[in-house]
């Protein structure tokens, strides 16, 4: 380009150039050949900076957006995402709420439960439109109906995402909360707990406790607090009020790269294992990832009324708000505003 431009025909009436003195004529053209190196060696529109932040560090519950990045989803959106490892749903909810961070994957209780506290935080796509959560107990351990939970042992974690749904489900089954030998303990115990019978039941996902159990031969069941009274949305993208309205465009396009992330995980789930550990080899152990992935983590994205990925049901939203007590309240606190237009099926 430029070398074309220094043989341009300087006399006048022979170039757009060709004007002035011959001073001013080579001063301007100096200056546009200039101008055009600077354009011909400038890199392209950089891509906007988006961070989220997750639930906890990259496994089976994100690894949506850990496979949407590693496919360029993000990068062809024009998106420079940045993920961050969370310390738990309500952590998460925390610093989204404090605009510590673009996005959050958190749990759909623990959002809906800051915002109703007036914390400025919408759920913009449930991930997971079925709650993974549940109550956890060894095969032969005599709890099959949340009533037989009275006069047992049971274990929680501390400010975990888990609690407002255990709540929620012993209002609606009428259980008698003071019957149960409620325990506080870090879920990292909670096999021990359980394998020991020190606790006849946990609440917690199965990936968590029941994969690792199978691994050492051990047969457990589950409840999920979604069966049993409790259908509230599950894992969900998350974000801040004035931040959504900053840039509605950088959400949008944010929301659809991972909403086709998942999907592709559930195209092909080993494939996009390889991917999170090679991205992030600490993850924990490849096998067990992939048998929760593939044995009950994907089958939590859709329900059968859905329309398609990250759009819940109008009675999912409504069953929600009754669970957790916000009744017609929670409509203010979600979105399909965000949404891509073009819809994603459900897999």
């Amino acid at each position: 380009m430029v070398s074309n431009i220094s043989s341009v025909n300087l006399r006048k009436g022979n170039t757009m150039l060709g004007y002035g003195n011959s001073s001013q004529r080579i001063t301007r053209l100096g200056c546009l050949a200039a101008t055009l190196v600077a354009f011909a060696i400038s890199p392209a529109v950089a891509a906007e900076k988006l961070k989220v932040t997750l639930n906890w560090t990259p496994d089976d519950s994100s690894i949506g957006i850990v496979y949407a990045d590693v496919l360029g989803y993000y990068k062809d959106a024009g998106i420079d995402l940045e993920i961050e490892s969370g310390k738990g749903s309500g952590s998460t909810s925390q610093l989204v709420a404090a605009g510590n961070t673009d996005v959050g994957l958190a749990s759909g209780a623990s959002a809906l439960g800051i915002a109703a506290k007036g914390a400025p935080v919408k759920i913009i796509a449930p991930i997971y439109q079925k709650n993974g959560f549940g109550i956890v107990s060894l095969k032969d351990t005599p709890i099959s109906k949340p009533k037989d939970l009275e006069g047992k042992t049971f274990a929680i974690g501390p400010a975990s995402a888990n609690i407002p749904l255990f709540e929620a489900m012993v209002k609606v089954n009428g259980i008698d909360k003071s019957t149960i030998n409620m325990i506080f303990a870090d879920d990292a115990s909670f096999i021990a707990l359980l394998n020991e019978k020190k606790v006849d039941a946990v609440s917690d996902a199965p990936g968590d406790q029941m994969v690792p159990m199978e691994f050492m031969g051990v047969e457990t069941k589950i409840m999920y607090y979604a069966d049993i009274g409790v259908p509230t949305v599950g894992m969900s993208l998350i974000a801040r009020d004035d931040k959504l309205k900053q840039n509605p465009d950088l959400y949008k396009k944010f929301i659809d790269a991972t909403l086709k992330g998942y999907a592709a995980v559930a195209k092909n789930p080993d494939a996009a294992v390889d991917a999170l550990f090679e991205k992030y080899p600490n993850s924990g152990k490849k096998d067990r990832v992939s048998v929760s992935l593939k044995k009950y983590t994907l089958s939590l994205l859709c329900l059968p009324s859905s329309t398609g990925l990250g759009r819940a049901p109008a009675e999912l939203w409504k069953s929600t708000g009754q669970a957790l007590d916000l009744g017609d309240g929670v409509g203010a606190m979600h979105t399909e505003d965000y949404l891509p237009t073009e819809n994603i099926p459900c897999p």
